[in-house]
């Protein structure tokens, strides 16, 4: 899977970066069929201390996405992938289904 991380008006470190790598791990793990991340991290407002985190994962014929705040980074990406692997066990639940049309 290609993983592109993209930090906002903020260098992201290295530590984050292999946070977000480790996690995105954990979806390669439930289906393999994915075939590129993209990752958006952000800072809050200057007034607030909230950080955004939002994933966008290609499988075949489809883009399934989460959105998150939190107090870090960190949290906030845990949160986007607990979100995606849902999206991603039911994607490969009607892709399993007999009575679905596969290709739509």
């Amino acid at each position: 899977m290609h993983a592109q991380i993209t930090a906002r008006h903020f260098e992201a470190d290295p530590m984050l970066r292999q946070h977000v790598a480790e996690q995105l791990s954990k979806l390669d793990k439930c289906y393999d069929g994915i075939t590129g991340a993209h990752i958006v991290l952000e800072n809050g407002k200057a007034s607030s201390n909230d950080k955004r985190a939002e994933i966008t994962l290609s499988v075949y014929r489809q883009r399934l996405s989460a959105t998150d705040t939190a107090s870090s980074h960190e949290v906030a990406v845990s949160r986007c992938v607990n979100r995606l692997r849902r999206q991603i066990l039911r994607y490969k639940s009607r892709l399993r289904d007999p009575n679905l049309d596969k290709h739509r």
